[in-house]
């Protein structure tokens, strides 16, 4: 297994996006999406030194991509990237946990959008669901959006706002667990 490579001097800090949005649902630890872990605390994990491997060995894309800057971090953009794998290849997905209407209409936002698309990076656009359920996703790299990633700024905001508006009509269902044993959602 490779290494993780870190961005230098990157840290946390106050960032704990990742301890709400995503769900846990491994034999050591259990969390529905959308809540805080009770580990949470004002000065970050109560539990750092001794937090289980899931959490351990997650980083965020803020954390391992170099070309984003600090006003990418999670907490700040309201954008948290993770990798994922998309058809065997490695992509991104862009998991809105701000406010994703003025996310998706932020210059900055649109123009990672047209630069990754253009490289062929698979992208998902992702909707988290509400409390306890899954999430929505919608791929990016669609031909319209290649087509609007070349020539129109404007073209791609339509089209993140077109595919923003079909996750927010989603049917989220709820995320059923499949272990148990140490929930750490909040008592």
């Amino acid at each position: 297994m490779a290494a993780i490579k870190l961005v230098p001097g990157r840290e946390c800090g106050e960032c704990a996006v990742c301890c709400v949005a995503i769900g846990i649902d491994k034999p050591e630890i259990q969390k529905p999406s959308g809540l805080a872990c009770r580990h949470l605390c004002e000065a970050g994990c109560s539990i750092h030194e001794t937090r289980p491997p899931v959490c351990r060995g997650f980083y965020c894309g803020w954390r391992l991509l170099g070309d984003l800057d600090e006003s990418w971090r999670p907490d700040r953009s309201g954008v948290m990237i993770e990798p994922e794998l998309l058809d065997n290849v490695t992509g991104l997905s862009l998991m809105l946990v701000g406010n994703p209407l003025k996310t998706v209409r932020q210059p900055w936002f649109i123009d990672f959008v047209a630069i990754q698309v253009t490289r062929n990076l698979p992208l998902t656009l992702t909707l988290p669901g509400p409390v306890g359920h899954q999430g929505a996703k919608s791929l990016l790299n669609t031909k319209q959006m290649r087509e609007a990633a070349a020539t129109s700024r404007g073209k791609v905001k339509e089209l993140l706002e077109i595919a923003l508006k079909r996750l927010t009509r989603y049917d989220f269902q709820p995320h059923a667990m499949q272990h148990s044993g140490n929930d750490v959602s909040p008592a």
